[in-house]
């Protein structure tokens, strides 16, 4: 059975997620001609480059719009920016005064956030790689940052329950989200910029209407979530967390579509390619899978971390992944 937007292209095969890898046929049949279709995406995936520099754990990684940036966050206190195209360090960004949990570029690629244990978000000019604000105003740590799709607004999750919602260039947030009843651990903005994804300790997933159309909803799960993300097309939402499960939900309803055990440890990251054809999750038993999202099949497993894997984000290109872990490195992964 397959459950699908009958306005977009993609869609979600219900009943045919699952851990076996996915095989060539001739058959004409539409599972098997997903199949098929699905085939040229997994082969060749292989680690181009892993980067050093960072002295404690990678726990959060992004690439800006235009693919030609990395940042990434880490337990030493530190943001960074690295080169994707040469896999090599620009700089050091420093200023925090505890771990870095989360970066996020603009849109625009013209800012990069960066947030921790120290409360404290930093906006950083990307062009110019210097401190452009520090924003203040949660009471706990900070452990996610995102931007409106159009650039003009950056949300911030805390451990104080709450979601700061910060007008780029005003010092203090101009509104307050309120809802989560533990820390809030993962944000996501469909790129229609009508909808803001929440996902908490607590269990539970919010979606706030950022246009005033729609209905607010708050999703269950029965675990603690670590990461949401939307699809390209606005209409698919996945979450994740520490029971290894990926669950999809219609963005528009809040109706779970389907779910599926997707790693036997925890789920840190959820993220779709920009084309919407993947998704890759990213897993504390140290690696990243690959799957096709119209499919459900598992078109690949990225071997190489020595330890938990916090973060993965794709590039422009959907060829391109990149991913960051405990022990400390980034890897950049082709196909």
């Amino acid at each position: 059975m397959v459950l699908s937007d009958p306005r977009t292209p993609n869609s979600v095969a219900a009943a045919a997620w699952t851990t076996t890898p996915i095989r060539k046929t001739s058959s004409s049949g539409s599972t098997f001609a997903q199949r098929d279709a699905a085939a040229p995406l997994a082969s060749g995936w292989r680690c181009r480059h892993t980067l050093h520099g960072h002295t404690s754990w990678v726990r959060t990684v992004a690439i800006s719009a235009d693919g030609q940036y990395i940042a990434s966050g880490s337990g030493d206190k530190r943001a960074a920016l690295w080169s994707l195209d040469q896999g090599k360090r620009l700089t050091f960004l420093a200023g925090h005064q505890g771990w870095v949990r989360c970066v996020a570029f603009s849109p625009d690629g013209r800012w990069l956030a960066s947030a921790g244990n120290d409360n404290e978000i930093r906006l950083w000019d990307v062009r110019t790689q210097t401190l452009a604000a520090t924003l203040s105003g949660h009471r706990d740590w900070v452990r996610a940052v995102t931007f409106s799709a159009d650039s003009r607004y950056l949300y911030s999750g805390s451990q104080d329950k709450t979601i700061g919602v910060w007008q780029v260039g005003q010092a203090s947030p101009v509104k307050v989200l309120t809802g989560h009843e533990h820390w809030v651990r993962s944000l996501a903005v469909t790129t229609d910029g009508s909808t803001l994804v929440s996902g908490g300790q607590d269990g539970q997933v919010h979606l706030h209407r950022l246009q005033n159309r729609g209905t607010h909803h708050v999703l269950n799960h029965s675990t603690e979530i670590h990461s949401v993300a939307t699809s390209p097309n606005n209409w698919l939402l996945a979450t994740a967390g520490a029971d290894g499960f990926v669950r999809f939900w219609k963005v528009n309803s809040g109706r779970l579509i389907t779910e599926f055990q997707a790693h036997s440890a925890a789920v840190n990251c959820v993220t779709f390619s920009p084309d919407g054809k993947l998704l890759a999750t990213a897993s504390s038993d140290k690696t990243i899978r690959i799957w096709h999202i119209d499919s459900g099949r598992l078109i690949g497993i990225l071997a190489g971390h020595t330890g938990w894997v916090w973060s993965a984000s794709f590039a422009p290109d959907s060829r391109t992944l990149v991913s960051g872990g405990w022990h400390g490195e980034i890897k950049i992964w082709q196909r």
